[in-house]
Parts: C-alpha cells; structure tokens; sequence
C-alpha cells in the first residue's frame, strides 16, 4: 500500500475521531447549560461548574472543527487573483499557500503545547482540573489542520469552495 494512501486513510481516521468528539462535546454542553437554566429558572440554585465546563467544551469543539473546514475549504477565501491565473499557476500558488499555512500551524501547535505545559498546574476556579485544558485543543487543532494543509500541499487541489446561500 503506498505511503500516500496510508497516510491518507490515517488523516480520514483522525476527521472521523474529530467529528465524533465535536458531537459529543456540542451534546455535552447543550446538556450541561440545559440543566443550569432549569436548576436556575425552576429550583432557584445553580451547578458552580457549569459555566467552566461549558466554555471549556465549546473551546474543545470549536478548535477540533477548524481542520475539518480546512478539509472541505469552507473557511472564508479571496480569489479574486487567484480565478484570473492559469491552472498551473494556480496549483503552484495553491501549493506554496497551504506549505505556509502548514507551518504557521505547526509553530501554533508548537506554542500551545508549551502554553499547556506552563499551565498544567493552574486549575480551574471551580473544577479540580488542569486549565492546561483550554490550551490542548488549540494544539490539537493545530497539528489537525498542518496535516490537512499538507496534504493539500502535496496533492494541490484544493477542496471545492462551499458557497453560503444568502
């Protein structure tokens, strides 16, 4: 099996463990303030964690799906040059563009991996647990998306543009 494929069907494994996560992270929170509006408005009290883990599942949800718009070029792009180029031009362009994209994830990874490191032992005010936590998912999401600007580097297609409808 050549190395392309392999690596292909690995970064496939790793969308699908992302999507999975992002659905149980939207899960978890739409449950977790569902429950806090209901303690408030019908019982008068509250859970004290329940705005921490909130915000700690959207930051986890929102930085695991930033590789997967990268994947599917949903994220918002300029091509008012880039149309008017020739098709080599352009996949060389396309090219050059994700290699710089890769890059600047991979110094992101890197920079948030040593942002958790030095905050692994601050914890959260009211949970027992690492605020190192808010950091991972950005290098998470980092590597996540270096991988994917790199396979469009190699491959320099990149994914059809999905246009909203207004």
């Amino acid at each position: 099996m050549p190395a392309r494929t392999i690596a292909s069907s690995g970064l496939g494994l790793v969308d699908r463990f992302a999507g999975g996560a992002i659905i149980a992270a939207m899960a978890a929170m739409v449950v977790v303030v569902s429950l806090q509006v209901l303690l408030r408005y019908a019982f008068n009290t509250s859970l004290d964690w329940a705005e921490d883990i909130a915000r700690l599942l959207f930051v986890w949800s929102i930085f695991l799906a930033i590789p997967l718009g990268v994947k599917q070029g949903s994220h918002i792009a300029i091509e008012l040059l880039t149309s008017r180029l020739p098709p080599p031009a352009r996949t060389f362009l396309v090219r050059v563009m994700a290699l710089g994209c890769a890059a600047l994830m991979a110094l992101v990874c890197y920079q948030s991996a040593l942002l958790t490191v030095q905050q692994w032992d601050e914890f959260m005010p009211t949970l027992n647990v690492t605020a190192a936590l808010f950091m991972m998912p950005v290098a998470f999401g980092a590597a996540h998306s270096a991988l994917h600007f790199t396979a469009l580097a190699l491959s320099g297609a990149p994914p059809k543009m999905q246009v909203a409808a207004e």
